[in-house]
């Protein structure tokens, strides 16, 4: 398992003995896994990195969003998470609130904080 950046380490350290943990074999190529993986990146970002920013991500009854708001609000969201409040990988952050695309574009704040 790779080393995060996360502070809070109560997890790893937790684990059970790695005698007692499954084998995982990832032997297949669609399998193949790198050893770190941002999944803002791989969820949002390279989907504007594509080109595909204008295309609709959330559709709500009383809005739509494409991939270039989500990504805007949500960068706009990490830095002030950084910034004014001083989070930092491992920070524990409490999401709550209505099902809506700030929600979203707050929980990849988080991510990408």
């Amino acid at each position: 398992m790779a080393r995060s950046a996360h502070v809070d380490t109560f997890t790893r350290e937790n684990l059970p003995p790695r005698s007692q943990w499954p084998e995982f074999l990832f032997t297949l190529p669609e399998l193949a896994y790198p050893p770190a993986l941002n999944c803002a990146a791989e969820l949002l970002d390279r989907h504007v990195e594509a080109g595909y920013g204008d295309r609709r991500c959330i559709v709500t009854d009383s809005e739509t969003w494409t991939y270039n708001d989500l990504f805007a609000k949500s960068n706009q969201i990490a830095r002030a998470l950084v910034d004014e409040v001083g989070l930092v990988p491992g920070n524990r952050v409490l999401l709550r609130g209505p099902n809506n695309p700030w929600l979203v574009a707050s929980w990849f704040g988080v991510v990408k904080a």
